[in-house]
């Protein structure tokens, strides 16, 4: 069985470039109604600038079904510290009034491609070919 115990970081299908982009597991969470979600932080990752360029930046908090997390690793890379944002963040996840929302898509560097591929995915529309 993987290690999917916070702290454990992993590396994943990157854009180019971002080859030392990891993600960083902080929490494991269960839940009866649904499937594991995993919350994450993804750090080297590329991030969106006002003028549309990517540079490595850290997305603090990144919540991800267990499912979602196992499509979007390649392989177990050691321990990793958590972004210092990443608690508040979990935190005011945790207490949204409007419910816990995650990712029930793969993560592959880009936040804006995963929302873009998740609002595809609620509305059945294939994102590759919108």
């Amino acid at each position: 069985m993987p290690d999917f115990s916070a702290g454990a970081a992993w590396t994943y299908r990157t854009p180019q470039g971002y080859d030392s982009s990891r993600l960083i597991i902080g929490a494991h969470l269960s839940f009866t109604e649904h499937e594991p979600v995993l919350c994450c932080a993804a750090t080297n990752a590329p991030v969106r600038q006002k003028d549309g360029t990517h540079q490595p930046g850290t997305i603090a908090f990144l919540p991800l079904t267990l499912e979602a997390f196992k499509q979007s690793v390649v392989s177990r890379d050691g321990k990793a510290v958590l972004p210092k944002e990443f608690k508040i963040s979990l935190e005011a996840w945790q207490n949204d009034p409007r419910g816990l929302t995650y990712f029930t898509v793969a993560f592959e560097g880009h936040l804006e491609q995963m929302i873009a591929r998740q609002m595809a995915q609620i509305v059945g529309v294939d994102a590759q070919k919108a």
